[in-house]
């Protein structure tokens, strides 16, 4: 996956190459790649194996050792399944190495059960094997095609790739299965564009770090796999990096460094047009360039109103507003996730913080059915209410909550049809531009009377929370209950937080 990113690329070069001062630089800036999709991906592989090694006993091996020829000595002796094994080899011009989840000889399919994972014989062994990986992601993505493909491509140089289907196994537990010849071609046309890249930056003859070019990731997707995302991050702001910039696309830093516009500073004074840019749309770039920089050099927080017609159309407050936030954890479980958590603020009970916590799918829809028909009654009490609520993720869970329990659909399409949600989100897009690098509402908070005061600050740390609190809930359950409450601050510290972001809005 990090191939796709030319700085990757060339930074696993050069640190191969041993490019005097790069390891030195490198170590600084290195953290091992620890995230919630890792730790959950690999909770995920190791589930697959357990069930596997439950239904088949002798039938699944692992490798003495993740020396190629121990995984080769398995396939030669025909165990049926072959779990964590090493492949070694390939038909391209750099040998390849990597260990596929599972290895699976050309007579066994797998299948699940309702015990799980399991391999089943059909017909007669004629020697080969296929080659699977264990994904947590319910769509088969084109980079996990690729992979397989390069274990297929191995196997098949070996002559030991078997006749049939190789492919992955999904978090939602679906098997896909591609042909032989489709994945491997895919994936030759992938790794001729990796090593005509490797080829270019060895031939160029490296011989210090400057002759990397800049340090910095432009394929920011795949930061979280990655040992040195604060590396890209400190080299942003030692160069300045157009990439600082709110808003701006890989494609309109290139536009602009091709007419030598390449930090924020340049591009706040800049005045014109690229082959690829519009005056106008350079304009908007400009003016976000402009007062990030104004922060950047004097500490202080500004804004510009570029649109007041949206801040004018806001409703005036109403006792009966609701300021809105959910949490989610999307994996919780394989059809989609958890909305574990609901919680509000009212304005007409003192800004009182009122939540609803859910563990299972019957309290997730319990909590669902509970708030919507709150709404629906509060508009009695208090014709015109609104909902507030930051971005869209909100909205987006409801209509999927509506119709994963096939309840209140109606309701709900009625409540957004009527104008009832705000999203503050839009508002804030239509009508500012922020000297922040991004526009969530943490960043907002620098322009409002508002301090955080929960003990987690971030998103990430809110689901850190929520997987800990998982971990805990049957061992130690009172740990578990200390990290519940430390959500649920975080939670009214975002709902509270959306409350003092509409007033604010309504002073502008």
């Amino acid at each position: 996956m990090r191939a796709q990113c030319p700085h990757c690329t060339k930074l696993s070069i050069a640190r191969e190459l041993q490019l005097p001062g790069l390891q030195i630089l490198l170590d600084e800036f290195y953290e091992r790649p620890d995230n919630i999709a890792i730790r959950y991906g690999n909770r995920f592989e190791a589930s697959l194996e357990n069930e596997l090694i439950r239904s088949l006993g002798d039938l699944i091996q692992k490798p003495a050792s993740y020396e190629p020829a121990d995984t080769q000595k398995l396939m030669l002796e025909g165990v049926p399944v072959i779990y964590q094994g090493s492949l070694k080899g390939g038909s391209g011009s750099m040998v390849f190495s990597g260990r596929p989840d599972f290895l699976l000889r050309s007579d066994y399919r797998f299948e699940f059960t309702s015990a799980g994972l399991t391999a089943s014989q059909f017909g007669t062994w004629t020697g080969g094997y296929t080659a699977w990986d264990a994904k947590l992601s319910k769509t088969a993505k084109p980079e996990y095609q690729v992979q397989v493909g390069l274990y297929v491509d191995v196997l098949e140089t070996l002559g030991l790739s078997g006749t049939g289907t190789h492919g992955l196994i999904q978090g939602s537990r679906a098997i896909n299965e591609f042909a032989a010849d489709a994945l491997v071609a895919r994936m030759k046309s992938k790794r001729s564009q990796y090593l005509d890249e490797v080829g270019r930056f060895i031939s160029s003859d490296p011989s210090a770090i400057a002759d990397c070019g800049e340090l910095i990731c432009t394929a920011t997707g795949y930061c979280g796999i990655c040992e040195y995302p604060k590396l890209c991050q400190h080299q942003r702001y030692e160069t300045n990096s157009l990439q600082l910039v709110a808003g701006i696309s890989k494609a309109q830093v290139v536009s602009l460094r091709a007419v030598g516009i390449n930090t924020v500073r340049a591009l706040a004074v800049f005045e014109g047009s690229t082959e690829n840019l519009s005056e106008e749309k350079t304009a908007v770039l400009s003016r976000q360039a402009r007062l990030q920089q104004h922060t950047y050099d004097t500490g202080e927080h500004v804004y510009e109103v570029k649109n007041r017609a949206p801040l004018s159309a806001m409703p005036e407050e109403n006792r009966g507003d609701l300021f809105f936030d959910l949490e989610g954890f999307v994996f919780s479980a394989p059809s989609g996730g958890l909305e574990y958590l609901f919680g509000y603020v009212t304005i007409d009970t003192g800004s009182e913080f009122h939540w609803s916590w859910a563990d299972d799918r019957t309290a997730e829809k319990e909590s669902f059915e509970n708030f919507i028909r709150f709404l629906s009654a509060r508009l009695i009490g208090f014709p015109g209410f609104r909902v507030y609520h930051y971005a869209n993720y909100e909205l987006a869970a409801l209509r999927r909550l509506a119709k994963r329990f096939n309840s209140l659909v109606d309701e709900v399409e009625q409540l957004i049809a009527d104008g009832v949600f705000v999203d503050l989100y839009l508002m804030v897009k239509a009508s500012l531009v922020l000297s922040q690098e991004s526009y969530s509402i943490k960043k907002l908070e620098n322009y409002y009377e508002f301090e955080r005061t929960a003990m987690v600050k971030e998103a990430m740390g809110s689901m850190d929370s929520y997987e800990s609190y998982l971990e805990k809930l049957e061992s130690d359950p009172k740990a578990a209950e200390t990290l519940k409450r430390q959500v649920l601050d975080y939670n009214q510290d975002d709902c509270v937080s959306t409350l003092a972001l509409t007033r604010w809005l309504r002073t502008l």
